[in-house]
């Protein structure tokens, strides 16, 4: 790693000299290329259309549903804001998932003497016999605690056309642990409920916790609306090794039932999968969805393809101490014969780019050759490129030839050599890593990581769809790696090698 940091190093400080006085110049007369590499921010405020984030706040944990040729997002609108009031639900829809349509606050907080003062995530499913949408969430109320009173429970709120939605109140609907032994009473949150075709019940997951640790409580019940009704069953699911499961989901594709979870120790997304929901479940080898900065992820389906939908969090410089919320993401889920999930870029996505841009090579360092539609890079080498000055999709091609390349693209390669971020390919360890390199101290110190899965022809294909400081790469259709990149936007990036004897780069596309 260091190795290529001191090729960037000498990369930056070339361009220091040979383009601080330039001007944007042009490429064969058909479109200005700006060629210059002073480094430059982007501002987040504003909406983002793609990675959706409204024009105001942030998104925070989704509760995706599809109906009728439309997917919704419902999400917790995060105001940054404080006590008490917190995280009404906003909605947004799309029919491809590419661009998003506001549609309004469902789910306003309640008094400051309610239960619902402060909201939580949950689940919406259409009632089987009265046709509303029944929208389930977590209502929390700190001063209960004080009353001796289960500070979180399961609200209710329905509605018939999607638009107007009606709180059933905590007098009609309310659901707790309050006096079930072994469960801790105030962990009683994340609403998921689903319709058991089989039993002909409807079952609800809330995550919670026992002795027995992290803990998915199941209640069943034959009337949807009637809390009276719903009964609390043996749990779901328990993990000892951890504290919470949040954001549960749980769905059935083809002979699987799939259990997907958010756990808070180490941020991120979790599945189980099993031939029946009394287990046992599996534990896939690698059972993490993307990497720390994709969270709270739950599914949605059209009957044909199935999505995932988190968040990608803001930084502590947006005013988020906890990087909670961020930007909405969602990946296609692909469902192998063997039970185990990959990801991939959603097709509305990857059509939504088509205006072909200029790959034009800014300059290049180490042993770095142009050959016809491909560039040839080995040990340590770099080929820059223009500004990334909109939302765009770059596309490539690589191909290793080591079983320890090292390889990869970098962002923010301008003129400050303290902060370049990279995402490599590390063939040895088989990991994609996102680190923030410092060209003038030598270091790269690792922001977050995903398992690379690599094939015996050691081919990548990959997509990047950056949106602002929003990176998510895809690969070979199986690996998403969503990153916060403030330096991304408005500034040049580049494909670099650190260690290989010949490694290709071919076919670099950028789309805006």
């Amino acid at each position: 790693m260091k190795k290529f940091i001191y090729v960037l190093f000498m990369f930056a400080t070339f361009n220091l000299w040979a383009c601080s006085d330039s001007e944007p110049s042009t490429d064969g007369g058909e479109e200005v290329v700006d060629k210059t590499t002073d480094c430059q921010s982007a501002s987040e405020k504003g909406a983002y259309t793609t990675w959706y984030k409204p024009a105001n706040g942030w998104v925070g944990d989704p509760i995706p549903y599809y109906d009728d040729g439309k997917f919704y997002i419902f999400y917790l609108q995060d105001w940054r804001s404080g006590y008490p009031f917190l995280h009404p639900w906003h909605m947004v829809y799309s029919t491809d998932l590419s661009s998003f349509t506001f549609g309004g606050e469902t789910i306003p907080c309640g008094k400051e003497e309610e239960q619902d003062v402060a909201l939580g995530t949950g689940g919406v499913i259409k009632d089987r016999t009265t046709g509303e949408y029944c929208a389930f969430y977590t209502g929390h109320q700190w001063k209960w605690q004080e009353m001796g009173v289960p500070t979180q429970a399961i609200l209710l709120t329905t509605s018939r056309d999607m638009k107007t939605w009606t709180k059933k109140g905590e007098h009609n609907f309310y659901l707790s642990l309050r006096g079930q032994s072994g469960y801790v009473e105030n962990d009683c949150r994340d609403p998921h409920v689903f319709y058991d075709e089989e039993d002909g019940l409807y079952k609800m997951v809330v995550t919670t916790h026992t002795n027995a640790g992290a803990t998915l409580a199941l209640f069943t019940s034959k009337e949807l609306q009637n809390a009276k009704a719903w009964t609390l069953q043996e749990p779901l699911y328990t993990d000892p090794a951890i504290w919470v499961m949040e954001c549960a989901d749980v769905f059935k594709e083809g002979e699987y039932w799939y259990l997907t979870y958010s756990n808070v120790a180490d941020r991120k997304v979790h599945y189980r999968y099993a031939k029946s929901l009394k287990g046992p479940w599996i534990k896939p080898a690698n059972d993490i969805f993307d990497g720390i900065a994709f969270y709270a992820g739950k599914t949605m389906s059209n009957g044909k393809e199935r999505y995932l939908a988190g968040w990608c969090p803001t930084r502590i410089g947006d005013g988020d101490p906890d990087q909670w919320g961020g930007s909405l993401v969602c990946h296609h889920m692909l469902f192998n014969a063997d039970g185990t999930i990959d990801l991939k870029l959603p097709d509305g996505i990857d059509k939504k780019f088509t205006t072909l841009k200029k790959t034009v090579l800014i300059d290049k360092s180490g042993k770095a050759v142009k050959k016809e539609n491909s560039y040839v890079l080995s040990d340590v080498a770099s080929v820059s490129f223009p500004r990334l000055d909109k939302t765009c999709k770059i596309e490539a091609t690589v191909k290793a030839t080591g079983d320890e390349d090292v390889f990869g693209f970098a962002f923010g390669a301008c003129d400050d050599k303290t902060e370049v971020y990279s995402i490599r390919f590390d063939l040895k360890s088989k990991k994609m890593i996102m680190s923030k390199d410092d060209l003038t101290r030598g270091t790269t110190p690792a922001q977050t990581d995903v398992t690379l899965a690599v094939p015996a022809d050691k081919q990548f294909k990959v997509k990047i769809v950056a949106e602002k400081s929003v990176c998510v790469m895809y690969v070979n259709d199986k690996i998403a790696f969503s990153n916060r990149i403030d330096k991304m936007p408005k500034n040049p990036w580049a494909i670099f090698t650190d260690k290989g004897t010949e490694i290709s780069f071919s076919d670099i596309k950028v789309y805006e």
